[in-house]
């Protein structure tokens, strides 16, 4: 699956930069390319992979390249005046050999959350490709402005995109740890997940080709209608086998191999989702066994298969396998599309609501850029 990964904002930036790093290291030929779009120009400077001329700077006679703070209203704003240099950009990326465009950003800042929603709003426009959101959502000890940022611009971008995958910070911080200790952490657990899916069906040679090859037609057709998604992870060590050892080992191996795949599969969906979530509430699946080709058996395969398909809402659940020649774990990626059960964005959402509220009974006229009513306003209006 050909893919272009479009980095919005500081986060979103750092993401698409890792993405690229990580593609350019894969045995496979290049999955992702990517540009990262921001206003303040230091954040731009900051990345290693992207090329110079694939950064792109937004609002240089509005902010002068210093950022636009956390007011995503005004990133909003400077996306519309301005998004033809991004389409611009896109335009020269042979859009003709892309499956999908991928939009990552931090829905808690001022120019990711902000720009996200418009750059997707106009791609649906001139490209009939689907557009996918990799949106992140602050930790609830953020503060409230990055909540009622969050919500607005969550609001937005729903209803322009194809899909909406969402990132809890929260979920992944440790024991006294701070968001900001965690960042490379959460940023390599999503392109670790959302690169297993992308690479699934590219293949070097006839030695990486699955038994059940996942492409790029039934990843798209988990994600289409998918509204919010969320991606589990779960993987197991195993011991690499020699000729010998295939050639005389018992059935009973066999059937040790099943169990073990429809075990890593349930640890993928119950364990640490990007999103935590009701994964009962979800419309699609898909499902993606990688690791040495003689421990992805297809039996194994099926059966988690039809324990999702009897566990979650919809009757849609796709599965294949991605062979790794020189891998030492068996590890499951498992897509849950069309979640309609995420306590964590409805407490977020209320949360965000009171902010709003409160903002609205303050009464008097901001005076300083930081003032949360002149930051984030109202959220039905970005």
């Amino acid at each position: 699956m050909k893919v272009l990964v479009i980095g919005l904002g500081q986060a979103g930036g750092k993401i698409a930069d890792l993405f690229l790093m990580d593609d350019r290291k894969s045995h496979v030929p290049h999955t992702f390319d990517a540009i990262a779009v921001n206003t303040a120009i230091s954040d731009l400077m900051g990345l290693s992979y992207i090329p110079q001329e694939d950064r792109i700077l937004l609002g240089e006679t509005a902010v002068k390249g210093h950022g636009v703070g956390a007011d995503n209203r005004k990133a909003a704003e400077i996306a519309e005046d301005e998004v033809e240099i991004i389409l611009g950009r896109v335009s020269k990326s042979n859009v003709s050999n892309i499956d999908a465009f991928f939009l990552i950003a931090g829905l808690g800042g001022g120019t990711g959350s902000g720009v996200i929603s418009v750059v997707a709003k106009h791609l649906k426009r001139v490209y009939d490709e689907p557009v996918y959101g990799i949106a992140v959502l602050p930790a609830e000890n953020e503060g409230d402005i990055y909540t009622l940022n969050a919500a607005r611009s969550l609001k937005a971008l729903l209803p322009n995109c194809d899909a909406t995958i969402l990132v809890d910070n929260g979920a992944f911080l440790r024991s006294g740890e701070s968001v900001r200790q965690a960042y490379d952490r959460i940023n390599a657990e999503v392109v670790k997940r959302v690169g297993i899916i992308c690479r699934s069906g590219e293949t070097r040679s006839r030695k990486h080709v699955g038994e059940m090859v996942v492409d790029a037609s039934e990843v798209i057709n988990t994600f289409r209608g998918g509204a919010i998604c969320s991606i589990g992870y779960a993987s197991e060590m195993v011991q690499r086998e020699s000729f010998f050892s295939r050639l005389f080992r018992p059935k009973r191996y066999e059937i040790g191999k099943a169990s073990r795949i429809l075990s890593v599969v349930k640890r993928a969906v119950k364990g640490r989702l990007l999103l935590p979530c009701d994964y009962r509430s979800a419309n699609k699946a898909l499902i993606i066994l990688a690791g040495p080709p003689t421990q992805l058996d297809r039996k194994g395969i099926e059966k988690a298969r039809e324990w999702l398909e009897a566990t979650i809402s919809g009757t849609e659940v796709r599965g294949g396998d991605y062979p790794l020649l020189k891998s030492s774990y068996v590890g499951c990626v498992v897509l849950l599309a069309g979640i309609s059960n995420a306590p964590r964005v409805k407490k977020m959402l209320e949360k965000a609501k009171g902010v709003q509220e409160k903002v609205g009974k303050v009464g008097v006229e901001p005076k300083k850029e930081k003032d949360l009513d002149y930051l984030l306003g109202d959220i039905d209006n970005l």
